[in-house]
């Protein structure tokens, strides 16, 4: 493992290191999802990511293609990525003027002792394991995330350039939670693949000094979720307070609706905090190209500079869904479906009314099921980094990235049937629902982080390394939500590389991640708003919520000349 160095230049050596802590200060970076954690590569992790002008072996696939033309012979590499997501959310306590309101309202004595129990109130959600978005199965639920991977190249002799191709994960992540659990109604079982499980790749010399690679990545994307609904929003807290009035005169209480009334009295009173509905759906798409590019740079023998840049490309995916209306909600509906003497629904002569203005009328359809389709862009992506041998033992690595992420702004889900409960959200917020469609906002910002990693050769065969990486939240201040519980935090990775005598290099690294979300009540568009004007998606109204992301990793790989 042990390679010819040139080290930096003493008259260099400390103006480079000042330029160097410089360029790893905070920066006022927006955003990193959680691409990269799950490539499988040792090196990486315990560099931070850091190796844009020092990729990893066959790895550089995705780091620099640019790095294949290092490789010699023919080489397989075998490795192991374990990784804990784990989640926990504090549910607090309601913000004014939630409070007085719901206090107010409960203690006019009009409303059953349960209609206001709220089971998250003042509770803790912690997710249980790891879903994947499998191919051929779909989600599955696992203690952790473990997924043996690996790949291959050739470089024929006497020639300038390597063959290859790897099988690795850019984003494999996803959570479950328990049915009982009260951060469900945020998501009880999430998660979104991305599988390259083919990538035919060449690195070139060029010139002694200048290396260029290139990859045709073939990929497998798929999006899953189960999400029990509830919805304490201000439409439901105005419809309780209609029924509420039931023992009173009707005629009086009930001004401006006096043709429902006996409908609304007589359906079952609908639980501010019930659950109207369940929500099942996995998409994915089996063949999705990409293509890779990338440079490396050697100046000087002490220097090397590295440029990487990962395409966008389309995600149009598709697959199933199922929609259950909760009990609460068909048996609120139940009288506006009963027909009269006529054989006509109240129901139905609503539909009529509405469909004059383009919407419509729950009719009753508690259960449905068809196709569901996402279309999204995965975000372009552009690496910037330099190596520098600053003396014979010590390396420095720098990384400087920028990821298009605002191309995910909504997760919209289209359905081919329409959906019953999607009636009415269509008349609250068209923009975001519709009888075939719900949609997500995400508001995701493009990013620039930093990553810092440092490789000390320990001896002849061994190489110690420790990295740091900026992942600062990819929402905006004024867009945090709990559906995406990915808060600022930083990456710090640590490992070691051995060269064994069979000429097989072994590598081990731990990785180390922890960010935290605050969102007060009714900060959060999708959370915990009080916004009259947005059902789309707030199971949370008024409660303080607190979100803490933890992820441990460790990888393993082993890399054979054969």
């Amino acid at each position: 493992m042990k390679q010819a160095t040139q080290r930096l230049p003493d008259g260099r050596l400390l103006s480079l290191i000042a330029v160097a802590v410089l360029a790893v200060l905070p920066l006022n970076a927006q955003a990193v999802v959680a691409d990269s954690l799950t490539i499988g590569n040792a090196k990486a992790v315990s560099l931070g990511h850091a190796v844009t002008a020092d990729p990893p072996g066959i790895d550089s696939i995705h780091f620099n293609p640019a790095g294949l033309a290092r490789i010699k012979g023919r080489t397989l590499q075998l490795k192991v990525v374990a990784a804990d997501f784990s989640v926990v959310m504090e549910i607090g306590d309601y913000v004014e003027p939630r409070k007085s309101q719901l206090q107010a309202m409960e203690a006019s004595g009009l409303f059953e002792d349960d209609y206001f129990y709220d089971e998250a109130h003042m509770s803790t959600s912690e997710t249980s394991g790891a879903s994947l978005m499998l191919p051929f199965v779909g989600m599955t639920d696992l203690p952790a995330i473990i997924a043996p991977l690996g790949g291959a190249s050739y470089a024929p002799p006497g020639k300038g350039y390597t063959l290859a191709t790897n099988v690795y994960s850019p984003m494999m992540v996803g959570f479950y939670r328990e049915e009982d659990d009260p951060g469900r109604f945020i998501g009880e079982r999430m998660s979104m693949m991305h599988l390259t499980y083919f990538s035919p790749s060449i690195g070139v010399s060029i010139t002694d000094q200048l290396d260029v690679g290139a990859a045709l990545t073939f990929n497998y994307i798929g999006v899953g979720m189960d999400l029990p609904i509830r919805a304490p929003h201000a439409g439901q807290l105005f419809l309780g307070d209609l029924q509420s009035q039931c023992p009173i005169a009707q005629n009086d209480a009930f001004i401006g609706f006096q043709d429902l009334a006996s409908e609304l009295c007589a359906g079952e009173r609908l639980g501010l905090y019930n659950q109207l509905a369940y929500l099942e759906f996995e998409v994915e798409k089996a063949l999705v190209p990409g293509f890779n590019f990338g440079v490396l740079w050697r100046p000087t023998a002490w220097l090397t500079l590295g440029a990487n840049y990962i395409a966008s490309f389309p995600m149009d995916m598709e697959g199933w869904f199922r929609w259950t209306n909760g009990d609460n909600w068909n048996g609120f509906l139940q009288p506006f479906l009963v027909p009269d003497a006529n054989g006509v629904t109240l129901a139905g002569q609503i539909d009529s009314l509405l469909r004059v203005l383009g919407w419509s009328f729950p009719q009753g359809e508690s259960y449905t099921e068809g196709d569901a389709f996402i279309s999204m862009d995965m975000p372009e992506q552009y690496m910037f980094g330099a190596s520098i041998q600053l003396t014979e033992n010590f390396k420095l690595n720098l990384d400087y990235k920028f990821a298009g992420w605002s191309a995910w702004q909504v997760l919209e889900v289209e359905f081919s049937e329409p959906v019953d409960f999607l009636r009415l959200a269509e008349i609250v917020q068209p923009d975001l629902a519709g009888k075939q469609r719900i949609a997500f906002p995400l508001g995701l910002e493009d990013t620039w982080n930093w990553a810092v990693g440092i490789e000390y050769q320990y001896s002849p065969t061994t190489v110690l390394r420790l990295g740091v990486e900026d992942r600062p939240t990819s929402l905006p201040a004024d867009g945090l939500t709990p559906l995406l519980p990915l808060g600022s935090g930083t990456f710090y990775g640590a490992g070691f590389g051995m060269e064994l005598a069979s000429d097989a290099i072994l590598e081990m690294a731990v990785g180390y991640m922890k960010s935290s979300l605050d969102m007060p009540g009714g900060t959060a568009d999708v959370g915990n708003s009080l916004d009259a004007s947005k059902l789309i998606y707030s199971p949370y109204a008024g409660s303080d919520l607190q979100v803490e992301l933890e992820t441990f990793m460790l990888e393993l790989s082993f890399t054979q000349p054969f």
